[in-house]
């Protein structure tokens, strides 16, 4: 029995090509990692960092786990933004360093209350706290959670019968040490008379 010509080429080529593909994926899984590098953190210990991802050196490298340590270090709510990147190593054949590079959020240093006559810093904090909202010194700036605060602060104005009362908030980034001060511009208006 006779096997035509193009049906042998046609079975060696996709040995070949399937050969190939094997090689590759097998090259990838055989693939470790290196060391691992955190790069943009001040405050948050590398020791800490370590912790909240999988990956570690000397295990075969993972693209997913990857993409899920740098998703981890994202939920931890310590950083505006994670971005991991995998290099080829220089040094050993077959192995990947992976760096996750980390902005982290800035700390509030100060918040201030300008022109509020109506209310204590106390009955401030307390509302905060009633509503859950977290604001206070040496914790993550949040712009979210900043104008939250200053609807509570509108609205226990209001309660207080500062009925056109407006509050306004800003900050102000202090780049050298990674740290916000928040300004409450508050205007309590006329105080409503009452009925």
């Amino acid at each position: 029995m006779r096997i035509p010509l193009t049906f042998l080429l046609s079975l060696i080529l996709v040995s070949n090509f399937g050969s190939a593909q094997w090689n590759q994926q097998d090259a990838e899984t055989h693939c470790v990692i290196e060391r691992l590098e955190f790069v943009g953190h001040r405050r948050v210990e590398s020791a800490t960092l370590r912790m909240k991802v999988s990956s570690r050196p000397g295990q075969p490298y993972n693209a997913e786990q990857v993409e899920r340590d740098a998703q981890g270090l994202r939920d931890t709510g310590f950083f505006d933004e994670v971005r991991a990147e995998v290099t080829d190593s220089r040094d050993q054949p077959n192995a990947k360093i992976v760096a996750f590079y980390l902005r982290e959020r800035p700390l509030i240093r100060r918040v201030e209350y300008r022109g509020v006559r109506s209310l204590s810093t106390q009955d401030l904090l307390r509302a905060y706290k009633e509503q859950k909202i977290g604001l206070s010194v040496d914790t993550y700036f949040d712009q979210q959670r900043m104008e939250r605060a200053a609807a509570v602060i509108k609205n226990l104005l209001i309660a207080k019968g500062h009925t056109s009362a407006t509050v306004k908030p800003t900050y102000e980034v202090i780049a050298s040490t990674n740290t916000v001060t928040i300004h409450f511009n508050v205007d309590e208006g006329p105080k409503a008379k009452s009925p």
